[in-house]
C-alpha cells in the first residue's frame, strides 16, 4: 500500500514522534511509505521510509498513492487539493484548542474526508465540537530503547524526578505547575534532584536543586526516564500523551495529571497517580508520597511497565491499515 505523509516537519516532540514510529512500523510491515516536508521543516528523528523536500507543501508536490495522510490543519487542503490519493486526516491533535485563530483549523474537519484520532477521549471531543465521529489507534512504545536500567538514586542517595519542559508558547503543558510543586516539596522533603529536558529556550525560576540536560535519541531520552525514580507530567490536555507511557516502559513510576488522551492507558492506583491539571497541593503530595514511599513507588513502577508492553508501534500501524482497508 502507498502511504503519503505530508509534515511541516520531524521536530522532537510528541507528534512528530508518532509520525515518524508509526511510519517506521508500517515500511517494517512492508507498504511503501513517504514522507513529503518543506525544505525549511527540522528533521530529527531516524525515518526509515522515503522523504522528499518540498520548497512549499501544495497540491502539486503529492505524489499518487493510495491513501494520503494529513495530521495537522496545514497539511489538510494541500492534501485534498492534489486528488492524488484517498485523503484520511490523522488528527494528532484537536488544534482548536491550542492554536490561535481556532475557527480556521475548525473549518478543516468539514471537508467530508474519514477522520483517525489517537485516543477515546480525543475521538469524543472531535465528534462533540464537529459532529464527526472517527476511528481510533493508539500510540506505542519502542522497547528496544524504552526499557528499565539503573537508578541513579542507587549511587547518589538522593531521589531523581524528571520532567519535559517545554518552552513559554506551550501555556498547556502546566510547566508552572510543576516548578510550584517542586518548591513547596523542597521545604518537606529537600532529598531530591530535578532533571529536566528542555527543547526550547526558556526563562524559567527554580527555586530547588536541578540539572537541565539534552537528550538527541531515543536511546539519551530513554535512559533519563529509567533513571529517575519518578516522572511526572503536568499537561491539561493531551490527544494521547505519549511520555507517561514511555516512561512506564522504563520502569519509573509515574504521576501524571488527568490530561484525556492518558485515560487509555492511564489507571489511578494501578499502574501510575493521576491528579486534576493545575491542583498544585495534590500534585506535591503525590510526589512527596512516592518519593518517600520505596514500596508504593515500586508497585506502580512495576505496574506500569507491565502496561507498557501491550503498547508497540507494531500494534499502532496494524490498527492503522486495518482501517485503511476498511474504508
Amino acid at each position: 500500500m502507498k502511504i503519503v505523509i505530508p509534515a511541516l516537519s520531524l521536530e522532537i516532540g510528541g507528534g512528530a514522534r508518532f509520525l515518524y514510529q508509526m511510519g517506521n512500523a508500517l515500511v517494517d510491515m512492508g507498504h511503501d511509505v513517504e514522507f513529503i516536508i518543506p525544505e525549511r521543516g527540522a528533521m530529527e528523528w531516524p525515518v526509515r521510509a522515503k522523504i522528499t523536500r518540498v520548497k512549499e507543501l501544495t497540491p502539486e508536490c503529492f505524489p499518487a498513492a493510495d491513501f494520503i495522510l494529513p495530521n495537522f490543519y496545514l497539511t489538510v487542503m494541500p492534501a485534498w487539493h492534489s486528488k492524488k490519493g484517498r485523503v484520511v486526516r490523522l488528527s494528532l491533535v484537536y488544534e482548536p484548542l491550542c492554536i490561535p485563530n481556532p475557527e480556521v483549523s475548525k473549518a478543516t474537519y468539514y471537508i467530508g474526508v474519514p477522520i483517525i484520532t489517537i485516543s477515546q477521549w480525543q475521538r469524543q471531543i472531535v465528534l462533540s465540537q464537529v459532529g464527526q465521529n472517527s476511528s481510533v489507534i493508539s500510540g506505542g512504545v519502542d522497547p528496544a530503547f524504552f526499557h528499565p536500567y539503573p537508578k541513579l538514586s542507587s549511587q547518589t542517595g538522593r531521589k531523581n524526578i524528571f520532567y519535559i519542559m517545554r518552552g513559554a508558547g506551550y501555556t498547556w503543558k502546566g510547566n508552572q505547575d510543576f516548578l510550584e510543586a517542586c518548591t513547596r516539596l523542597y521545604q518537606r522533603f529537600p532529598a531530591f534532584d530535578v532533571y529536566l529536558v528542555n527543547p526550547e529556550p526558556g526563562d524559567f525560576n527554580f527555586s530547588f536543586p536541578h540539572t537541565i540536560v539534552t537528550a538527541d535519541s531515543d536511546n539519551e531520552m530513554a535512559r533519563l526516564y529509567a533513571r529517575a525514580d519518578l516522572f511526572v507530567y503536568t499537561s491539561y490536555y493531551e490527544a494521547f500523551g505519549l511520555p507517561p507511557l514511555e516512561a512506564m516502559a522504563c520502569g519509573t513510576a509515574v504521576i501524571t495529571t488527568d490530561c484525556g488522551g492518558n485515560r487509555d492507558y492511564a489507571s489511578h492506583g494501578e499502574n501510575c497517580i493521576v491528579v486534576p491539571p493545575s491542583n498544585i497541593n495534590l500534585l506535591t503530595d503525590s510526589m512527596h508520597r512516592l518519593l518517600t514511599n520505596d514500596n508504593e513507588r515500586q508497585i506502580l513502577a512495576n505496574a506500569g511497565l507491565n502496561t507498557a508492553r501491550a503498547w508497540t508501534w507494531q500494534r499502532t500501524a496494524a490498527q492503522l491499515i486495518s482501517i485503511l482497508t476498511e474504508i
